[in-house]
């Protein structure tokens, strides 16, 4: 982390960091409030929301998370989750297929 003569720096960031995050929720109502009044669509409002809400969420870990400093250990468990996320979709993939294709017959009530 930062060292003790960068204090002042490092809550500087954390303030403009904290700050950002206010503006860009305020943005976030600000685009659902022109969606309702119908000055922008709808999907554009959520398209805009969305991509505030990935600025903000890299703004959090980033700075906040500490990734700025540790980014190098950030490999060691994102790698990891990827490969053990792709083994669970591959799992996973036949019975949602099994599932797609066979639907539950109508009459089907599992309480009974």
């Amino acid at each position: 982390m930062a060292d003790s003569h960068d204090n002042g720096n490092v809550h500087k960031s954390y303030m403009m960091v904290f700050v950002a995050l206010g503006v860009f929720t305020a943005l976030s109502f600000v685009f659902n409030f022109a969606a309702r009044h119908e000055i922008i669509t709808n999907h554009l409002s959520a398209g805009l929301i969305m991509s505030v809400g990935v600025v903000k969420a890299c703004l959090v870990g980033y700075i906040f998370m500490h990734l700025k400093w540790d980014w190098s250990k950030l490999y060691y468990l994102i790698i990891p989750a990827f490969i053990l996320g792709t083994m669970m979709m591959m799992v996973l993939f036949p019975d949602i297929l099994e599932a797609w294709f066979h639907p539950l017959p109508t009459d089907y009530h599992p309480w009974q």
